[in-house]
């Protein structure tokens, strides 16, 4: 399984989202507006070995898949004194549809993946040896996690609720490995506190305003059913049912028979799903959101579900997941099934190459231009696919950190290509910052013959400021938006 996610990290195309965060790495930051700097520094690296290509920026992806992998069954293996459950376990995790996406595509969830596992497999070491240095380990893998992505912290209340719940890890806290534990997660989270306190706390404001600040649904019971029907999805349907009856089990079984380990799985995942559950309710969730509780979960199900009579579910739970596995992976790469983009959103994929090819042009036929445009999709992908990568300009409450104050300074006078999606077109609110504004054409995004989506483009003569943020920090100082108003 990893080998062919090394094959199909190469084959998908590269996502908008990947090459945005490739753009992180021009140049590397202590962290991020919308995440902390460990997937950056991953693409660095990979593309540091291989170039900027799109093996190079996906490399590490499914190199951690492995690991993860290798951690998972251990970790099952000393929870449950089973090898068979340790097997089932690591074939189960890699049926899963969201693990398999995540070990091809690059996100935050790639390393967040890597140490909430070595974290978790770390505790399941303490639990059963009862040796507090673990927590040594486990502090500087929770750590890691949150400096991947903030979701990394969920897995402290049940790290925490082992510790002080059964009497044999009570007694860890009379050792200093705990001290010295929560030390080094500390220390880990330096980079991510020293950014946003340079740049007035703007990661974390974001994370605030997205996470209470936001509409709710209006239809909370539904939007909580939809986030209930993805994580079916992404699990796949017969591994979700053992996924979730094996959380609830590992918290009921583990603390009624005392045995840390098993509830440990427990509470690593139950409650984080059920959080996310919640929340659905209450503001938008992405389904890949509760990933990592599945590790725990995956391992927690086959360790109750080693008896014979469930030989024949397990294998088809493992056999459904890998089918739906494999097809999705070859629809992401080929777009051979004609599926309605409405129900496809693996086809937001394809089409890029449309759009780069069309900036291209009008760069040639107006030299000069500069790219700028309202939402990161484009940014990354666009400079990403042009061989001279040039700077896409973002409009927003935070200057990005792929260019300087200084190169927002200098584009007054300019003209400017704006590039904006067709059906959210945002060209009125653009007019007031050229001297004038002309429209150029749409550009059709088209995957295997059908059109996904559209951009529009269009020609801004003599940019005058006030469209971009050049300043530090959240809502940082605009380019002269006084200036361009009168």
């Amino acid at each position: 399984m990893a080998l062919g996610r090394f094959v199909a990290a190469s084959a998908v195309p590269l996502s908008a989202d990947e090459a945005y965060y490739w753009l992180w790495t021009r140049p590397l930051q202590l962290s991020y507006l919308d995440h902390p700097a460990m997937v950056a520094t991953w693409i660095w690296g990979g593309t540091h070995l291989l170039g900027d290509s799109v093996a190079g920026v996906r490399l590490f992806a499914p190199l951690a898949s492995l690991a993860v992998t290798a951690l998972v069954w251990d970790a099952a293996r000393r929870a449950f004194a089973s090898r068979a459950a340790a097997n089932q376990a690591a074939i189960w995790l890699n049926a899963a549809l969201m693990f398999n996406l995540s070990g091809i595509l690059i996100t935050p969830d790639s390393p967040l993946l890597l140490f909430w596992s070595l974290c978790l497999w770390a505790m399941v070491r303490l639990t059963v040896e009862s040796r507090p240095w673990h927590l040594l380990t486990a502090g500087l893998a929770g750590g890691l996690a949150c400096l991947s992505k903030y979701t990394g912290l969920l897995m402290a209340p049940g790290l925490i609720a082992v510790l002080v719940a059964f009497p044999g890890q009570r007694r860890s806290w009379r050792h200093p490995a705990p001290y010295v534990g929560l030390a080094l997660a500390a220390l880990c989270a330096t980079p991510l506190i020293a950014w946003n306190a340079a740049n007035g706390w703007a990661s974390f404001a974001k994370q605030f305003d997205h996470a209470f600040d936001n509409p709710p649904p209006l239809h909370p019971a539904a939007s909580a059913l939809g986030f209930l029907g993805s994580q079916i999805g992404l699990v796949t349907p017969i591994l979700f049912a053992f996924v979730l009856a094996g959380m609830a089990w590992a918290l009921w079984a583990g603390w009624r028979q005392g045995r840390a380990a098993w509830f440990l799985l427990g509470a690593t995942s139950l409650p984080v799903v059920v959080f996310f559950l919640v929340h659905a309710a209450t503001a938008t969730v992405q389904a890949h959101w509760a990933g990592p509780a599945y590790l725990g979960g995956i391992a927690a199900a086959a360790g109750a579900s080693t008896a014979p009579r469930w030989r024949r579910w397990r294998n088809a739970a493992t056999i459904l997941g890998a089918v739906m596995s494999i097809a999705v992976v070859i629809q992401a790469a080929t777009g051979w099934a004609p599926i309605p983009k409405r129900f496809d959103p693996l086809k937001r994929l394809g089409g890029w190459p449309d759009l780069a090819a069309a900036v291209d042009a009008e760069r040639v036929a107006h030299p000069g231009i500069f790219l700028l445009t309202e939402k990161h999709e484009p940014t990354g992908i666009v400079s990403f696919l042009l061989p001279d990568h040039p700077t896409v300009f973002l409009t927003g409450p935070i200057r990005p950190s792929y260019y300087r104050a200084e190169a927002v300074e200098s584009l007054k006078g300019r003209d400017g290509l704006f590039i904006t999606r067709t059906r959210s077109d945002a060209s009125a609110s653009m007019a007031e910052y050229f001297t004038e504004l002309h429209r150029l054409g749409v550009v059709p995004l088209r995957w295997r013959g059908s059109e996904v989506d559209s951009y529009t483009l269009y020609l801004g003569i003599a940019y005058r400021g006030g469209a971009l943020t050049k300043g530090d920090g959240w809502r940082g100082a605009s380019d002269s938006a006084s200036e361009a108003k009168r």
